[in-house]
């Protein structure tokens, strides 16, 4: 599955971006057959391919490899093991000798405190980057032969909610407004014009792509989950990327995109956290998405253990202020229906 060229990240950031990376990465060189990143260990850095190949492999259950991709100039690797700090879900071998800018953690988080537009930017990017990433899942993960499981990850609690404060969340109360979906009802087609984004109040969505003249699911979301968020990301998208449904109805919050981009321009800030939270589930719908098809399997050894009681009081702290943060915004737009 060769992906060179399908995301450039010189082709897409500004110029201001370009030099930051330039200036605040370690240029790092290594050679052919050299591994960069290694399935089920922490990434110390996000690197960006200057010059040179890149082959991504994760491991199916018999422990073979199985290529996921081959990267070229531009590509972005590493940031999701920064992103959910959690061990990679795949190798990074170089394929020829290879220049990469690394960018420390310490880093890229010190740019969300020094220059909050350039912190939104750099996000942004990386968003994109998931979301082409999700569409190419998206395309052949149906395919793999060993039988979907269902996959509950560790920290997947209102993931979006982790890093914004209250003040955001007043924000999106203010543009949006609530929405039902009956059972059986369609949310979303393949295709069709997406002018809103959705924030699933309650219930819970199937996602579906059509290939080869049927619908295949591929994932399904729950509460606390975006849907639609892949168009605010995909320049040439001529619509929705999947069809999304609900089985037993859901209730929604209902955000205008064009709405959302104007508080994005007027708040840096919160286009940042927005887009970085956003970034954070893309991340974690794509390793879902490998880890239910038995996949990744060096990843989900590396965590095996380690529940819901091994959080520790920093993780357990993020979680129930995240938690808060969704209950308030659901009492907002839902006190008035007599639900909990």
């Amino acid at each position: 599955m060769r992906s060179a060229g399908e995301f450039n990240l010189f082709e897409q950031a500004g110029d201001d971006l370009i030099a930051w990376l330039e200036a605040s990465g370690q240029m790092t060189r290594i050679d052919a057959s050299q591994p960069l990143i290694v399935e089920g260990n922490l990434s110390s850095s996000v690197y960006v391919l200057v010059d040179g190949e890149l082959s991504v492999q994760t491991t199916d259950p018999s422990g073979n490899q199985k290529q996921l991709a081959i990267l070229g100039h531009g590509a972005i690797v590493g940031e999701m093991s920064w992103l959910e700090n959690r061990p990679a879900v795949a190798t990074v071998l170089a394929l020829s000798p290879c220049k990469l800018l690394a960018l420390k953690p310490s880093v890229l988080e010190r740019l969300a405190e020094d220059d909050p537009k350039l912190s939104a930017d750099l996000h942004w990017i990386i968003a994109r980057k998931l979301a082409s990433q999700i569409n190419r899942q998206n395309a052949w993960i149906h395919r793999n032969s060993e039988a979907g499981v269902e996959i509950e990850p560790l920290r997947k609690v209102f993931v979006l909610f982790s890093k914004l404060n209250d003040r955001d969340i007043n924000l999106l109360a203010t543009l949006g407004s609530l929405r039902r979906i009956k059972p059986g009802d369609r949310l979303l087609m393949q295709g069709e014009k997406v002018s809103s984004i959705y924030l699933i109040l309650s219930g819970e969505a199937e996602i579906f792509v059509s290939l080869n003249g049927g619908n295949k699911q591929v994932g399904s979301s729950r509460r606390g989950e975006l849907l639609g968020e892949l168009t605010l990301l995909i320049a040439d998208s001529q619509g929705a990327t999947a069809s999304v449904i609900s089985s037993n109805g859901m209730e929604l919050l209902e955000i205008n995109k064009q709405q959302l981009k104007l508080a994005f321009h007027q708040r840096p800030d919160f286009a940042a956290r927005f887009y970085r939270s956003l970034s954070c589930m893309l991340s974690q719908r794509s390793r879902d998405q490998l880890l239910s098809r038995q996949l990744a399997t060096r990843s989900g050894a590396a965590e095996q253990g380690n529940d819901d009681d091994q959080l520790d009081l920093n993780q357990l702290g993020i979680i129930n202020r995240a938690g808060q943060r969704f209950s308030n915004l659901c009492e907002h737009f839902q006190g008035s229906s007599g639900r909990p």
